[in-house]
C-alpha cells in the first residue's frame, strides 16, 4: 500500500470513529485522544490529519454538501408551487434521516467551535448561490440584491431549524403540522413574490 493511500485510510478511520462517538457521547464529551483509540492511532498520528475535532466536522459538513448545494440548486428550478415546494421539502428531510449523525455532531459542534460556525455560515452563502435564479426574480421584482439574499438566507435558516427540531429531534407531529407552511414561503420565494414575508 502507498503512502498516500495508507494516508487517507487512517484519514478515514479518525473520521469514521469521530462520527460514532460524537453520536454515542455527544462531540463536548468526544476527545480527540478517545477519536485516536477508537480509530487504533495514536494521539499524534491524530494531530498530523487535524489540528482539531472541529476539523473532522468541517471535514463532515464537506462531505454532505454537494448532496445539500445540489437540492437547493434543484430548488431554483422546480414549478414555484406549493405542492412542488412540500414535496422537495420530504425529499430533503430523508435526506437529513440519512445523514442523522452528521447533522447531530455539526449541531452540538456549532454551539463552541468557530470554525464549525464559519463554514456553516459560508454554507448559507454557497446555497443561496445555487439559487440565483430565485434571486433574479426577487431583484426583478424590486427587492434589492441583498435584501433578496438576506430572504433566502432566512428561508433556509428556517428550512434547517424546521428539520432539525423535526427530524433529527424526531418530532414528527411538528414536522407535519410545519410543511405546508414551509412549502408556502419556499412557492412564494421560487415566484419571486416580494410583497410575502420572509
Amino acid at each position: 500500500m502507498s503512502r498516500a493511500e495508507q494516508k487517507r485510510r487512517t484519514r478515514a478511520a479518525l473520521i469514521y470513529a469521530a462520527r460514532g462517538l460524537f453520536v454515542a457521547q455527544g462531540y463536548p464529551a468526544t476527545t480527540a485522544d478517545a477519536i485516536a483509540r477508537a480509530a487504533k492511532v495514536s494521539r499524534a498520528t491524530f494531530y498530523l490529519h487535524f489540528r482539531s475535532k472541529a476539523e473532522i466536522v468541517v471535514e463532515l459538513m464537506r462531505g454532505v454538501e454537494p448532496e445539500i448545494v445540489g437540492a437547493y440548486a434543484r430548488l431554483a428550478g422546480i414549478e414555484p408551487g406549493p405542492a412542488a415546494a412540500e414535496e422537495w421539502l420530504r425529499e430533503q428531510a430523508a435526506m437529513w434521516r440519512r445523514y442523522r449523525m452528521e447533522f447531530i455532531s455539526m449541531e452540538q459542534a456549532l454551539a463552541s467551535e468557530e470554525a464549525v460556525a464559519d463554514e456553516w455560515f459560508a454554507l448559507y452563502d454557497r446555497l443561496v448561490g445555487a439559487m440565483a435564479a430565485v434571486v433574479d426574480r426577487l431583484v426583478a421584482q424590486g427587492l434589492p440584491a441583498e435584501r433578496a439574499r438576506a430572504r433566502l438566507v432566512a428561508l433556509v435558516m428556517t428550512v434547517e431549524r424546521s428539520f432539525y427540531f423535526g427530524v433529527l429531534r424526531d418530532r414528527p407531529g411538528f414536522f407535519e403540522a410545519i410543511v405546508p407552511e414551509l412549502a408556502d414561503a419556499l412557492a412564494h420565494a421560487l415566484r419571486g413574490d416580494v410583497d410575502y414575508p420572509a
